[in-house]
């Protein structure tokens, strides 16, 4: 069995999509999530509630050699004020743990800072129809992913054209796109299975 340590190292692997690669911040350059529109009139209380993670675009290495080893993910969404609680699901060795985080508000709706992390990780709602699916970028250590969530399987063809053209204006190519199972997703966690990422 994993340690919770193992937990909490996979499970920030799938939030940031680039735990494992730490680059310098050239100075003066623009951060690439910077240029990432947010939905227009972005709603938390539409946003809220229960996505399947479909899909991930992602330059992270670690994926590309253990994306085979990748479980059904659920993330469940509730605001709190203008920042956001998130909890995401997901199996390891068998046994469903939940991780929360804090998407701490940056004054612009559908922006957040996840909270928590040693480095920081921005997040962006781009795109979503609120009741079908949703496209999330992240950026951390100056590298951006891509995820496709959906509310219900299976994913329809027009969010997957949009989450396939968003990963192409991000840069990246179809060798870097990661899908998920669509099958034996957790819905809760034992009190012995919680990893509490919120800051005090």
């Amino acid at each position: 069995m994993l340690s919770p340590r193992a937990v909490l190292f996979f499970t920030l692997l799938l939030t940031t999509s680039s735990l494992t690669q730490r680059t310098r911040k050239p100075s003066g350059s623009t951060s690439p999530i910077s240029t990432i529109q947010a939905q227009a009139n972005f709603n938390a209380q539409q946003f809220a509630g229960t996505w399947r993670l479909v899909a991930v675009g992602s330059p992270c290495r670690f994926l590309q050699e253990q994306g085979h080893r990748a479980e059904a993910t659920t993330l469940h969404a509730a605001p709190q004020g203008a920042a956001m609680a998130v909890s995401t699901f997901r199996k390891l060795d068998g046994i469903c743990w939940q991780v929360r985080h804090l998407f701490g508000d940056t004054g612009v709706p559908g922006r957040f800072l996840l909270q928590g992390a040693r480095v920081p990780v921005r997040v962006v709602v781009a795109e979503t129809d609120y009741q079908n699916f949703a496209i999330l970028y992240l950026e951390k250590a100056r590298k951006l992913s891509v995820k496709l969530y959906v509310r219900s399987l299976p994913v329809s063809d027009s969010a997957l054209d949009v989450f396939e053209q968003r990963v192409r204006e991000a840069n990246l190519t179809e060798h870097q796109i990661f899908f998920f199972p669509k099958y034996g997703f957790c819905e809760t966690a034992d009190q012995f299975h919680i990893l509490n990422e919120v800051p005090r």
